[in-house]
């Protein structure tokens, strides 16, 4: 009997940890499908993106700002509140080809970049770690949503990296938002998260290029903590459309 209960505590032992093995291998497949349907759901969503026009490509600061803290604590977030300066003297003309400023203080140190200023959005081309600003006074050939206007001295200077596309209704505009929920192909609901930022195009050595639109797709668990389980990113640009 002894030898008996012996050998049936070994089995149960040996079962149990046959048990456990099947069990996190059974969690493993589980937390793998959710990474591959989260992937595919990323891919499908970045293709959405290059079906767009150029100009199209792009998020309403409104529901931006909007966006919970999940969205708003990525790392591809761009609050565009900062750097900001002020202007040391006023732009008198729509066809002003440069600016003064405070300070550079925070500002990229090459160019191109872009600025805010009131409700002007303005290329900054030269004269990047100085107060100094060579400017181009555009609407990004109208895709910015702005014109070029007059501004006056002590006017804030704010750098924008977001890419603002008013909502769909008149002219150019975007049906994309900040976040949606998805249905992926395994039946589960996944929170996708979109952030459309500008970013410079650096070549060899200090030489850069022309401003892209840098689209990232973020997909998340639906729920609350919202755990991220796939994240892909693409550039757009303009001289190509794509």
């Amino acid at each position: 009997m002894i030898e008996l209960l012996a050998a049936m505590t070994v089995m149960l032992i040996g079962i149990f940890a046959v048990f456990a093995v099947f069990q996190a291998g059974m969690i493993q497949i589980r937390r793998a499908s959710t990474i591959t349907t989260a992937a595919a759901v990323a891919d499908s969503e970045m293709e959405k993106q290059r079906a767009l026009l150029y100009g199209a490509i792009g998020l309403d600061n409104t529901d931006v700002a909007a966006a919970d803290t999940t969205y708003k604590g990525d790392s591809a977030y761009k609050a565009d509140t900062s750097p900001a300066t002020t202007l040391a003297s006023a732009i008198t003309s729509t066809s002003q080809l440069t600016m003064t400023v405070a300070s550079a203080s925070g500002f990229p140190t090459t160019s191109p970049y872009l600025v805010k200023i009131d409700s002007e959005y303005i290329l900054v081309s030269g004269g990047t770690g100085t107060t100094s600003w060579t400017i181009y006074q555009t609407s990004d050939r109208g895709l910015l949503g702005s014109t070029a206007a007059t501004h006056s001295a002590g006017a804030t200077v704010t750098q924008i990296q977001r890419v603002n596309v008013t909502k769909c209704g008149t002219g150019t505009c975007t049906n994309s938002v900040p976040t949606k929920t998805v249905t992926g192909a395994d039946g589960k609901s996944y929170r996708v998260d979109t952030y459309v930022t500008w970013k410079q195009i650096a070549g060899s050595g200090t030489t850069t290029g022309r401003l892209v639109k840098l689209v990232t797709i973020v997909v998340r668990a639906s729920t609350s903590p919202y755990r991220t389980w796939a994240r892909v990113s693409s550039t757009f640009d303009q001289s190509t459309g794509t």
